[in-house]
């Protein structure tokens, strides 16, 4: 899988989600890219609101432009759930969370639109959600990656985080050291 795929496969989603007007952010490794340093990810994540999404048309859209979607899976999704949409020539998998959890839909609501490539622009989590999403997630696998992605993101956004919310956040989570830590550690000089 090429660089030159995966922009190709993931434009392809966000030109359909823009084009339908969809409430959507995207976030995991592709809003690390966005936010800090440049990594590897295989997959793109998106947060989607179930406000006023077009279902038809979304299912449509793609399906007219080389995408598998279950329009199943769709519409059992927006109660709160998971769905995927696959790029059938390349392979490339966007993977679609629909949240139930009011945190995550704020997270949406908070969207800010940053370039996605030279002729697109798309909707991302901010830094501080994004940082706080790694935290969950973290807690969640214990996987390092997540923490490395914290890393980047206070490397290159540490003015831009609202250390308050990522504070409360980490308390709640028990990862108030694990936080920190990361912040002290990786704070620009």
């Amino acid at each position: 899988m090429t660089g030159y795929e995966q922009s190709r496969a993931f434009g392809g989603v966000i030109d359909v989600l823009e084009a339908i007007g969809a409430q959507y952010a995207i976030w995991g490794g592709m809003a690390v890219v966005a936010h800090a340093e440049p990594r590897f990810t295989q997959d793109m994540d998106i947060l989607l609101s179930p406000q006023q999404f077009a279902v038809t048309s979304f299912v449509r859209r793609h399906t007219e432009t080389h995408y598998h979607v279950d329009e199943i899976a769709v519409n059992r999704a927006l109660s709160g759930g998971y769905f995927n949409v696959i790029h059938l020539y390349y392979h490339i998998k966007t993977d679609f969370y629909v949240p139930v959890e009011p945190a995550l839909s704020a997270m949406i609501a908070g969207r800010i639109y940053l370039p996605f490539d030279e002729i697109r622009r798309a909707a991302y989590v901010t830094p501080t959600s994004l940082v706080i999403a790694k935290l969950r997630a973290y807690q969640e696998s214990q996987s390092t990656r997540h923490l490395d992605d914290i890393a980047s993101v206070v490397r290159l956004q540490a003015g831009e985080l609202d250390s308050e919310q990522i504070d409360i956040a980490a308390a709640r989570a028990g990862l108030m050291g694990v936080w920190r830590s990361l912040l002290a550690d990786n704070q620009p000089p």
